[in-house]
């Protein structure tokens, strides 16, 4: 006998790049019992289907052809209208390490199919992340409804709804974690901390509540405690960027620099968005920077310049970090290194110009400006600058 499909959820969005396995999968849940399966190639197609179509349940292949599977799922539980919806992540056995494993546990993934995927296997895990969604569902509608009270600013109804939330979803960690969410967006931190923390001793490795205890506790200033829960949450779950930058930022402030540097590289390298040693140091510098922290920047600038000495960006930025260390000289100093790697770039000379004047050679600066114009005839900022800079000489004759 056919295995029967699970109660009221028979809409599915599979997305599977390989068309081969696509057309495999597809004919397996269909032979579940399936009514619709939506049958994408990749994240983009998965979410036009989201925002069409209604679907009952996810199952996604972590190598989805545009994007991974972490991504998709992060932005499903974004939706409001896909938030809680039954997510089955895909991939080859041993394909996920421990850590990317956990990194699906961060947005709530209902469970994991390892190819080669067979019936059985499939509808079982089917059913089981069906049944979990069931048995919160009246949970998640009164979470769904306490968000749209606060968004028209009617906390009064808001509270009873995430208190009909907690009581629907007493034993679930992930309600109360919502719940936190919800009462901080009401500005009910002391309510916010206690939902978080019961969420924790519902289950020790649910990052997520980690996460949301110590943000509330940088912005109370308690930095100790702040750093006590985001190092917690990234040893759980260390493949995450946000949570990397979250405990490097806590860590600065505390002055553990070391600690902090590790914690922004880790956070680079879980984004995926440098594929260098020269690259992530560039984007860990961009990191100190936007933190204030332009002398640490300097370092990893030219950690990136040992690995890459002929690109001109990290040149530039080097360049900044210096003069916001009001370190004029050796502003100047690296983009003259700067324009012997190319010779030909006005904006090095324009830069160049910039912290010249501001070390108050001011003739020099001048001297530098006209050599970006013969470069680029149309530079209006550097014309611009060489007007103000030949007026401070007038001024002060």
């Amino acid at each position: 006998m056919p295995p029967q499909p699970p109660d009221s959820h028979s809409r599915f969005l599979l997305i599977e790049g390989e068309a081969r396995i696509r057309r495999l999968l597809s004919s397996m849940l269909q032979g579940a019992g399936a009514k619709i399966v939506h049958n994408m190639p990749n994240g983009k197609a998965g979410k036009e289907v989201l925002l069409k179509e209604p679907v009952d349940v996810v199952v996604c292949d972590w190598g989805a052809s545009d994007t991974d599977g972490v991504e998709f799922l992060r932005d499903v539980r974004t939706f409001p209208l896909t938030k809680y919806l039954p997510f089955l992540m895909m991939s080859r056995v041993g394909q996920l390490n421990e850590a990317e494993i956990a990194a699906t546990r961060d947005y709530d993934v209902d469970g994991h199919l390892f190819k080669p995927i067979t019936q059985e296997d499939l509808q079982q895990k089917v059913r089981g992340a069906v049944a979990r969604y069931n048995s919160m569902a009246k949970a998640y509608t009164h979470l769904a409804r306490a968000a749209a009270f606060i968004d028209i600013e009617d906390f009064g109804e808001a509270r009873k709804e995430i208190q009909a939330a907690q009581r629907e979803g007493a034993e679930s960690p992930r309600v109360w974690s919502e719940a936190g969410s919800l009462l901080g967006a009401m500005d009910a931190q002391a309510e916010a901390k206690q939902c978080f923390r019961r969420s924790i001793e519902l289950d020790r490795t649910y990052a997520r509540a980690y996460d949301s205890l110590g943000a509330i506790l940088e912005e109370e200033g308690d930095t100790a405690g702040a750093v006590k829960f985001y190092t917690a949450s990234s040893q759980i779950s260390p493949r995450n960027r946000d949570r990397q930058f979250s405990l490097a930022k806590t860590l600065l402030a505390q002055g553990d620099e070391e600690g902090a540097r590790l914690a922004i590289h880790r956070g680079i390298e879980a984004g995926g968005e440098a594929s260098s040693p020269a690259a992530r140091s560039a984007a860990a510098a961009e990191f100190l920077m936007a933190a204030g922290r332009a002398d640490l920047a300097e370092k990893e600038y030219a950690f990136a310049l040992e690995a890459d000495p002929a690109n001109a960006h990290y040149f530039n930025r080097l360049g900044i970090a210096f003069r916001r260390q009001k370190k004029y000289a050796e502003a100047v100093a690296n983009y003259r290194k700067a324009i012997q790697v190319v010779a030909n770039d006005p904006v090095l000379y324009y830069n160049l110009a910039i912290a010249q004047a501001e070390a108050g050679e001011l003739t020099q600066a001048i001297g530098t400006l006209r050599r970006a114009l013969v470069l680029d005839p149309h530079f209006e900022a550097a014309e611009s600058l060489l007007r103000r800079i030949m007026g401070r000489m007038e001024a002060s004759n």
